[in-house]
Order: structure tokens, then sequence, then C-alpha cells
């Protein structure tokens, strides 16, 4: 056991200097840099005393009734504009930060489609995709966009992290997430269903050694969350798990139906 224990802390030093590194060499790009100190203001006091509810997009939504959330900052990720009840829960923001997006596998179109849905959305990206040509005309038009300094590349926390990098940015006091579920790659690996809309298509074309890449990085995962919760709560962050049930006990847990809303 001490091998593995020093296994995972090797990790955590490799990442850490990669990361560092990384985030470094991002700022050698002028307009990035230009963009960080033009866009990345500070906000620290934009949502004080507030509450942030985090919609992520495991099965476990089905069995949660999110009407109770309208009215509220909601934020969804990815594919949760398919949510039924987005529309009438009127996020204020959405996260894109998979490089799907950025290669085309991901289509450009589904910001029209979340824009019609809830027209005053926020979206979260990298911000070293501000000059990515598909987004000029958004960009234009005064569409909303939060950009985010990449200095957690490599950490495996995907697009969790970043939306609890936001959520401290806008200064929240509180993040409530659900659908959190925690165990997505093992129903990738049986062939079930990963998501509340069922699965994503991309991942039919997937063999043994892609699923190699994403055991190790869902280990990693596992890891850095457990780590989030500390490093959250220095930065004046209460984050809670109102998961219907998933692997995520590292977060304090609250019921979803028991919340005091603000």
């Amino acid at each position: 056991m001490l091998f593995w224990k020093l296994m995972v802390y090797k990790d955590d030093l490799i990442i850490r200097l990669s990361n560092g590194i990384f985030y470094l060499v991002s700022f050698l790009n002028i307009s990035v840099l230009k963009a960080y100190f033009k866009e990345y203001r500070p906000k620290g006091g934009s949502y004080k005393g507030q509450s942030l509810y985090l919609i992520l997009n495991g099965p476990s939504l089905q069995n949660q009734d999110l009407s109770i959330l309208i009215g509220e900052n909601v934020m969804f990720v990815n594919r949760g504009f398919k949510h039924t009840l987005f529309k009438q829960l009127q996020p204020k923001f959405h996260v894109i930060v998979d490089p799907k997006f950025k290669s085309g596998e991901w289509p450009v179109y589904w910001l029209d489609e979340i824009i019609d849905l809830s027209p005053d959305i926020s979206f979260v990206m990298p911000i070293s995709w501000i000059n990515l040509s598909k987004l000029k005309p958004y960009i234009q038009k005064g569409v909303s966009f939060i950009w985010l300094p990449e200095s957690q590349h490599f950490s495996c926390l995907g697009v969790s992290g970043k939306c609890f990098q936001t959520a401290i940015h806008l200064g929240f006091d509180k993040c409530y997430f659900t659908g959190f579920d925690g165990n997505g790659i093992a129903y990738e690996l049986i062939k079930r269903n990963s998501h509340f809309y069922g699965k994503n298509d991309e991942n039919d074309s997937k063999n043994y050694q892609n699923y190699v890449f994403d055991l190790l990085m869902h280990s990693r995962h596992l890891r850095e969350l457990n780590l989030v919760n500390y490093r959250a709560l220095k930065k004046n962050l209460e984050i809670y798990n109102l998961t219907d049930g998933g692997l995520l006990d590292m977060f304090p847990r609250k019921e979803f139906n028991t919340i005091n809303l603000h």
C-alpha cells in the first residue's frame, strides 16, 4: 500500500509542475496575455452571499426534479441543454471546455441552440479559445463569455474543475452540485447509458487503448476532486454534493429536496 501511496504523490508532483509550466507557456501568446488582463477581471464580489447550483450530466438526474431550482443561479455543462427543464431553468452559465468543441467534433451550432433556450446565458470557456474564428460571430453579437485561464490543464478535473473555478472566480459563497455520479466510465465500459440523455456517440469508436488512458485519468480525477474541497474552502467557497448516489463522498452530502434555496 505504501508503494501505491508514493505513486499517487509522485503523480501529484508531476501534474503540479506540468500545470505550472503550461500556465506560464500559455502567456507567451500575446493575444492570450492581452485577453487575460482585459477579460479575466476580478469578479470576487459579483455573487457574494449567493449560491450556485451546478448541474452535471449523470444518469442520476432522472431521479430528481430540477424545477425547484427555477429562479436560482444555475450552471449547466456540455450537452446539458438537452435536459427537458433547461428552458424553464434559464441557466445563467454554460461551461464548455472539452477539446472536442475546439476541434469541431462538437458543433458550434450548440451555442445557437443554448442561446435560443436561455438568451441571457454566459458561456464559460478557456481563455486560449478567445480568438477561435468560430466564436468571433458570437463575440461580435455581444454574447456573454467568461474566459478562464488554464491553470489546471493536466489535473484531469475536466469540466467539473472549470465549474468550481468559475464559482470561485465569481465569488459565490456556496456551490451545490448534482448529476455528478462519478462512475460514467464504468457505464461506458459495459455499454450502458453514462448520461441522463443516454450516451456520447463518439465513445462508440473507443478501443482498449483509449480506456487505458481514460481509466488512468479517472483515477487522477478522483484524486484531484479529493483536493478540490480543501482548495475551495481556502477561497471561501463551500461545496456540497446533492447527487442521488454516486461515488463522490469527498464532498459533504445534502439531500436534494431539503436544500434551503436563496
